[in-house]
């Protein structure tokens, strides 16, 4: 009598299939995040707390833990678009495409503040903010061919001495 265990009533299997359950979907629901675009981790996310807070097994801890895991992936999510937008933009601003540049940095942007108010690294952010610098800086004083400040050369060229490319004279 005393070294057998009591069977477990029905309503405790109920209760831990019904939490195997909430977590499974709360696992579920994270999963999805990982390669999520912003928008739908801002969905997922969205969708995730509400499931959270009408939840009433689930312990305090795996519901925070399960948020701050959310938040950080659509942090990711809104950081991968701003780099992939700001690579976008810089090419754009070597090949002189200006307006298409604008809207790709203004895009970029959007998606920088997103990711710094769900707390985006400082190390990312100064990272980010000098590529922004660098793509508006790039770009609009290219001229193709000659122009005053820098016109055509015609004199020949010199030959280069310390290679021996000069004809000897006899």
């Amino acid at each position: 009598m005393f070294g057998l265990s009591k069977a477990p009533k029905p309503s405790d299997e109920a209760q831990e299939a019904a939490i195997a359950a909430a977590r499974q979907t709360v696992r579920n629901i994270i999963h999805e995040l990982f390669h999520a675009s912003p928008d739908q981790a801002e969905k997922l996310t969205d969708k995730l707390k509400s499931f959270l807070q009408a939840d009433k097994i689930l312990p305090f801890d795996y519901k925070q833990k399960a948020r701050d895991k959310a938040r950080e992936l659509e942090c990711n999510a809104n950081m991968r678009t701003a780099d992939k937008l700001m690579q976008q933009a810089v090419r754009l601003a070597a090949s002189e495409q200006l307006s298409e540049r604008s809207k790709k940095l203004g895009d970029a942007r959007r998606y920088s503040s997103k990711a710094c108010m769900l707390g985006a690294d400082q190390d990312w952010r100064k990272a980010f903010d000098r590529l922004n610098e660098t793509a508006m800086l790039t770009g609009g004083v290219h001229r193709p061919g000659p122009s005053r400040a820098k016109p055509q050369d015609f004199a020949p060229a010199t030959p280069n001495r310390a290679k021996g490319n000069v004809p000897l004279k006899h």
